[in-house]
């Protein structure tokens, strides 16, 4: 019926009774006729409505059997729809959607050779559980790599190659790799940690004056940014005693072959991962030295970029460069390798640790929501022993004061002397 209301609404010519016949007219296209239609006539309406749809239903049927046949896959419709994806997102997206179909659906050549006309909910819920049970994944890896066949269906649809969507998610979720907390010494670099790296960078650079790129990694301490945006700083984003976060490099990618993505270096670009990453971050005595010290290379060293701080041989340092030195730091110093983004983990920590609220914590990360800065940036940044002596002077006040009498007492202890012998400790006490 619904398809019968649409040819009718879509038929060109009107369809009126002659009441001096009592019949029914209207026209139907025919190039045999001078004018490129001929007269039709039912009794009943609906008679005359039932031949205008068997007249286009007909012609569709014959439009169909000479139409060369398209290939309707899963597979075909994918790689379609991420050549319209091209043109809307950034070509770092295209890439990682590009990873996740050759890890996860690639494999699966029965599935991706399914026509999207005949996939099922049964298909698609044999394919997903399949999958969980092949690789090990956290909840939002499943859901990314699900996103995928949820984005060509819906391209489907919008292309009028299938009229209904059949996506649906339906796995058994006990499967999901536990998406707990790593412990706060993989995430974060506690205390002992951060003073040795700190150490190690300015040793770097004493080694290689010109290279500022371990001062970045000492920046990073004090600022808390993604590793995009703190090589994108500019002189002119440090105004007075704060610093304007509004940039990011980014890698851009040729995606014109889908199957052999390259890159083609990296740019700046006017805007940061979300709305939310545009923000003033205060600057501390320490950043403003930093900043003095990287301009005062720059100079002396001829590095010139537009306006950039982290640059060399005419362009801005890379991610790579950056994570090279940390990486080596790390190894040199002997502590676990950990990124750039553990130092933000170690800021942002470390604000909320001294008093900061959190939802300035997460204004100064360039977060949404303060669920994402808790969940995911917040960890202990002591050692043990001092987070068992919080604990302890939480729980009872007065340990302070009895580690200190403890301590007291073993001080006075030490120092009382030992006679020299029995002998000349009697004569002492006569």
């Amino acid at each position: 019926m619904k398809k019968r209301e649409e040819i009718l609404k879509r038929h060109q010519y009107s369809i009126w009774h002659n009441d001096k016949e009592n019949v029914w007219y209207s026209y139907l296209p025919d190039d045999s006729k001078s004018n490129n239609r001929k007269k039709i006539k039912r009794k009943k309406k609906k008679d005359l409505e039932d031949a205008i749809c068997d007249y286009y239903q007909s012609m569709q049927n014959e439009h169909e059997e000479t139409e060369p046949s398209k290939d309707f896959s899963i597979e075909s419709i994918f790689y379609e729809f991420m050549k319209h994806k091209a043109n809307e997102v950034n070509s770092g997206t295209i890439k990682r959607m590009m990873a996740d179909w050759v890890r996860f659906y690639e494999p699966d050549k029965e599935f991706i050779a399914i026509s999207v006309k005949n996939l099922t909910k049964i298909n698609i819920d044999d394919f997903f559980n399949a999958v969980l049970g092949k690789y090990s994944l956290k909840k939002k890896a499943f859901y990314n790599m699900c996103g995928i066949l949820k984005q060509t269906l819906e391209y489907a649809v919008d292309a009028e190659y299938i009229e209904k969507n059949p996506y649906r998610i339906k796995v058994n979720k006990k499967k999901f790799v536990s998406s707990s907390k790593k412990p706060s010494t993989k995430e974060v670099f506690q205390s002992d940690e951060k003073e040795m790296l700190l150490g190690e960078m300015e040793r770097r650079l004493k080694n290689n004056p010109s290279n500022t790129a371990p001062l970045a990694v000492m920046l990073d301490f004090e600022l808390g940014t993604r590793k995009g945006e703190i090589l994108a700083i500019c002189k002119a984003d440090i105004v007075d005693n704060r610093i304007h976060i509004h940039k990011q490099l980014v890698e851009e990618f040729d995606t014109s072959n889908l199957n052999d993505i390259k890159s083609m270096g990296f740019h700046v670009v006017d805007y940061t991962k979300s709305e939310d990453g545009d923000r003033w971050l205060p600057l501390t005595d320490k950043a403003k030295n930093i900043i003095k010290r990287i301009e005062m290379i720059n100079k002396e060293y001829g590095h010139c970029y537009k306006d950039f701080l982290f640059v060399k041989d005419g362009k801005c340092l890379t991610p790579d460069t950056v994570d090279a030195q940390i990486k080596r730091g790390c190894e040199y110093i002997g502590i676990p390798v950990k990124t750039m983004h553990k130092i933000r983990k170690t800021y942002a920590s470390t604000l909320l640790h001294n008093g900061v609220n959190l939802s300035i914590v997460k204004d100064m990360l360039g977060h949404a929501d303060e669920s994402t800065t808790l969940r995911h940036y917040i960890y202990n940044i002591e050692d043990s022993t001092e987070t068992d002596n919080k604990v302890l002077n939480a729980l009872d006040p007065q340990n302070d004061a009895k580690s200190d009498q403890s301590d007291q007492n073993i001080i006075q202890f030490t120092k009382i002397k030992r006679a020299a012998s029995p002998e000349k400790s009697t004569l002492s006490a006569l």
